[in-house]
């Protein structure tokens, strides 16, 4: 088949894939209020919906990596979008019966695919570029992401408001229709996938696959970067979910749930400017301190949120979008480059790191049921002042 010329068509390509997973993800996060509504639950039952959501990191990112290391990344990439766009449709199916648990199996099947192409697409766009300009290209797709992140709740918003005009009022439909316009998404990238020349890149270690994992394991700077990782996605998630709670309810923002996820799209705005401030003026400044002052300036914001309760407080939590800017980008390319020449298993052991957007919504939600919404900033601020200390202690493990 005849190649499609585009001037770093790869990069096109797999910064198209970080968008519409940073899409489906906030989506799915949005969509938590309204599951909860529907199905009668407490905080601590409707994080049963992340959980499906980010479980699939665990269950499918080793699997997943050891395929890459056998096959490459290109092929594993086809298969990897195949079945995101068939995932995309049994969900848009199964949200359709109304009941807890084939809306659940539905997140299974569709956030697995997800998960699969995230193993693959995050080193992808690191390794196909020199090692002194992975971490700009890094933040090139995650700036897409962010975009993806930006239009969830719009798009989300959009369908509700949509779909309720045209007399479509029960939140199944609602979720059906955004789903099959998700996978029309996949289909499009199949057929960029097919127009494109990508180049391949097999890991070398194939026969070394479990031993490297092993290595990796043992490597002290990767596992505590890993660990910061995870703490990170634990935060982000937390952030995007409950900044809506606050907002929608009552005795807080009381601006409900339909503007309450509008506005939460602000948050991820902030996070798409400063990945792309980032992109651009990344290596002017030094990452560890912007790391630390951006850790600090989120627990302080929390605190706020922990000791005043006010209208205009949730207002201000849309600001620790922008710092959680840099983050991801800094944490990622500098396990990445600590896995060596592990980075099939490495990318794999990452993307499990997403089993962070669980536990700390959890341990926010069972804070809000036990005590309150505003009691429960407590975890945000302990999380990003231990990230700050791991990420410093892991500069001091560096080979």
């Amino acid at each position: 088949m005849r190649a499609f010329h585009l001037k770093d068509a790869p990069l096109v390509l797999l910064s198209l894939i970080f968008f519409i997973w940073g899409l489906i993800t906030v989506s799915s996060n949005s969509l938590i209020p309204y599951y909860k509504d529907t199905f009668s639950l407490d905080y601590k039952m409707a994080m049963l919906f992340p959980m499906a959501f980010f479980i699939t990191r665990v269950t499918v990112s080793l699997p997943t990596s050891f395929i890459m290391a056998k096959l490459g990344y290109r092929t594993t990439m086809k298969y990897c979008l195949w079945w995101c766009l068939l995932g995309c449709l049994v969900m848009a199916y199964l949200v359709r019966t109304e009941s807890l648990y084939p809306t659940l199996l539905g997140i299974l099947l569709m956030a697995s695919g997800i998960s699969a192409i995230q193993v693959v697409s995050s080193p992808y766009v690191s390794l196909l570029s020199t090692p002194d300009k992975s971490v700009v290209r890094q933040s090139i797709a995650t700036a897409a992401n962010s975009i993806g992140t930006v239009l969830g709740p719009l798009v989300l918003s959009g369908v509700i408001v949509a779909a309720s005009t045209l007399g479509l009022v029960r939140t199944s439909l609602h979720v059906s229709i955004l789903f099959l316009m998700i996978a029309s998404f996949f289909v499009f990238l199949l057929i960029f996938f097919s127009k494109i020349s990508l180049p391949d890149i097999k890991p070398k270690q194939v026969s070394g696959f479990w031993k490297g994992l092993i290595r990796l394991a043992i490597n002290r700077e990767f596992v505590m970067l890993a660990t910061v990782l995870l703490l990170y996605v634990g935060a982000e998630v937390s952030f995007g979910t409950f900044t809506i709670t606050y907002l929608a309810e009552e005795h807080y923002g009381d601006l409900g749930l339909i503007k309450a996820t509008q506005l939460i799209a602000t948050y991820w705005v902030f996070m798409f400017l400063g990945r792309l401030l980032f992109a651009k003026f990344g290596h002017l400044v030094n990452r560890q301190i912007l790391f630390t002052y951006a850790c600090l300036i989120a627990a302080l914001i929390s605190s706020i949120a922990l000791l005043v309760k006010a209208s205009w407080v949730g207002f201000l939590l849309l600001f620790v979008g922008l710092c959680n800017a840099a983050l991801y980008p800094i944490i990622y390319a500098q396990a990445l480059r600590a896995s060596g020449k592990y980075n099939a298993q490495g990318a794999a052991i990452l993307i499990m790191c997403s089993i962070g957007g669980v536990i700390l919504p959890l341990v926010q939600a069972s804070l809000i049921d036990d005590y309150s919404l505003r009691m429960s900033y407590i975890a945000p601020i302990g999380t990003y002042l231990l990230m700050a200390v791991l990420y410093w202690s892991s500069l001091k493990m560096k080979r």
